[in-house]
């Protein structure tokens, strides 16, 4: 049986289920909470998750686990075949993951009105002393993480702009098709939804994405095919 050691609020967690219900692979998962952070490395030595285990064997990072359940499960696939499609479909992923992703951190966990809703999230398997020290200390560690980045420098106002670029960016490249890679639901669908859900779970990236149609609805076709990874 496979494991997928987890926080359930990360969109790297959230990909690595919707994955896994796509191909129709039983698993259990594990949530770790907050106060537990540290005892991650015992399963992944870089501390982060999602961490897949499989038979003993521990699988790291979500790109790693991807490709690992696409080659032990191939059907139905995720990753295209042809040699371009499948250069195409690792270019979103890489989008989503190195950049989508600092977005929806500093939507949801730096901007005092999406962190006080999200903040909850994160913490819902946690005694309520951690749950007090979390409003404190996240915000923070997010700020200084993105300060580094790029993104923490940057007015919300900046922020919502490059998102909808971003989104824009989206939907003129989608036009008429159902999916972003070819015919198919790819990897390439999953990984910028995940990232795309949790900045639309905050009030500016939801009125950014509720104002392009094509977008929404394409996120509607990943979610119908995937949310049961979701826990829905």
């Amino acid at each position: 049986m496979l494991t997928l050691h987890q926080f359930e609020i990360s969109p790297f967690c959230d990909k690595i289920r919707r994955i896994l219900h796509w191909k129709k692979q039983p698993y259990t998962v594990r949530e770790v909470p907050l106060r537990d952070a540290m005892s991650v490395r015992k399963v992944n030595p870089s501390g982060k998750l999602p961490c897949l285990e499989d038979d003993g064997r521990f699988i790291a990072d979500s790109t790693d686990i991807a490709y690992y359940l696409e080659e032990k499960f191939p059907d139905p696939p995720l990753v295209p075949r042809d040699p371009k499609l499948r250069a195409l479909c690792h270019f979103f992923e890489d989008w989503a993951d190195e950049s989508l992703y600092f977005y929806e951190m500093r939507l949801r966990f730096t901007v005092d009105h999406n962190a006080r809703r999200n903040l909850p999230l994160l913490t819902a398997h946690d005694p309520p002393w951690m749950k007090r020290l979390a409003r404190l200390v996240v915000p923070r560690m997010m700020r200084g993480t993105l300060g580094k980045q790029g993104l923490g420098r940057k007015s919300l106002t900046q922020i919502v702009k490059d998102v909808e670029r971003h989104v824009d960016a989206l939907a003129d490249w989608l036009g008429d098709s159902d999916w972003l890679v070819g015919d198919a639901l790819s990897l390439a669908d999953i990984s910028v939804f995940a990232e795309l859900a949790c900045i639309r779970s905050s009030d500016e990236g939801g009125r950014v994405i509720a104002a392009r149609p094509a977008v929404a609805r394409w996120m509607a076709r990943v979610d119908d095919a995937t949310a049961a990874a979701a826990g829905r």
